[in-house]
């Protein structure tokens, strides 16, 4: 099952690749308190070490997971790409060892704190959904994440650029860091410190 996991994990991340835009939204507000503890945890040295848990999926059954993304508003120039990125993804890749997989109908996370939290709450509710592809803007995923790891789930952004989602230059895990959540761009410290010698 391990292999499995780490392939859907693999087939998650390529999806976020391919759906892969650059932004920045620095909302610091947030919908959800988070743990202080969580801003202390150790990064996991591997994928798939079960620390999430376990997906197991039966004969017959789909491999669910959901694209939450801004597809309304001043930001949907980032999240409908996102989105049409992840379906072309599914239909470049296919099945997963006889597993079809499936998004089910994007969710909108409005570039906002309420917005992420009120979309991962349908996520989390829905059993079969495994992870997730998004969210637009770094506010959203300041509340989304928390809920969607708590869940157990894993969560790769295409275009989340805050350092508190991650961690800062030194690799300290910043406050709003939930295991399970990873992006596919670099954060603004990051970002900013390459413009400087630019």
């Amino acid at each position: 099952m391990n292999f499995k996991f780490l392939r859907l994990l693999g087939v998650m991340f390529a999806f976020a690749l391919v759906a892969a835009a650059c932004g920045s939204d620095d909302d610091s507000s947030s919908g959800s308190s988070s743990d202080s503890s969580s801003a202390t945890e150790e990064h996991h040295d591997s994928l798939g070490d079960g620390s999430l848990g376990v997906v197991t999926v039966e004969a017959g059954e789909d491999i669910q997971i959901r694209s939450l993304n801004a597809i309304t508003g001043d930001v949907a120039f980032l999240g409908i790409p996102n989105q049409r990125g992840v379906e072309q993804a599914l239909a470049d890749f296919g099945d997963i060892h006889g597993f079809s997989v499936t998004i089910g109908t994007g969710l909108d996370d409005l570039c906002s704190a309420d917005g992420g939290q009120a979309a991962a709450q349908t996520i989390v509710a829905d059993e079969q959904v495994v992870g997730v592809i998004g969210t637009s803007c770094s506010g959203a995923a300041t509340a989304a994440s928390p809920l969607i790891s708590e869940a157990g789930m894993v969560m790769i952004s295409p275009s989340n650029t805050s350092p508190a989602l991650t961690s800062d230059l030194a690799g300290t895990a910043g406050e709003n860091y939930h295991p399970g959540y990873y992006r596919t761009a670099h954060n603004d410290l990051f970002q900013g410190a390459a413009m400087a010698k630019f």
